[in-house]
């Protein structure tokens, strides 16, 4: 009984492992998705306030990554996601 119970607790522990990665992957992509966006208005001299609003997100979710591509206009989407979670 006790092993049952503790294949049981493995298998659900792997099932919120993938859980978590897939919704990492998800957040991942939306502000990959993001970055691509405000990359591309930038080059075409928009600020920030025309980019929140044409974005419709909030600007505490739009600064960030705003003020890095601002500051990082050669880098890759890869590259300034990397900035923005220091890593």
């Amino acid at each position: 009984m006790r092993e049952a119970m503790a294949a049981s607790d493995r298998v659900s522990q792997m099932q919120s492992a993938e859980n978590r990665g897939r919704r990492e992957e998800i957040y991942q992509g939306k502000i990959l998705t993001q970055i691509s966006m405000i990359q591309k208005k930038v080059k075409k001299n928009k600020n920030l306030e025309q980019i929140v609003d044409e974005l419709e997100e909030p600007m505490e979710e739009i600064k960030p990554i705003y003020d890095q591509v601002k500051q990082h206009p050669d880098k890759t989407a890869e590259e300034i996601y990397n900035l923005i979670n220091n890593e």
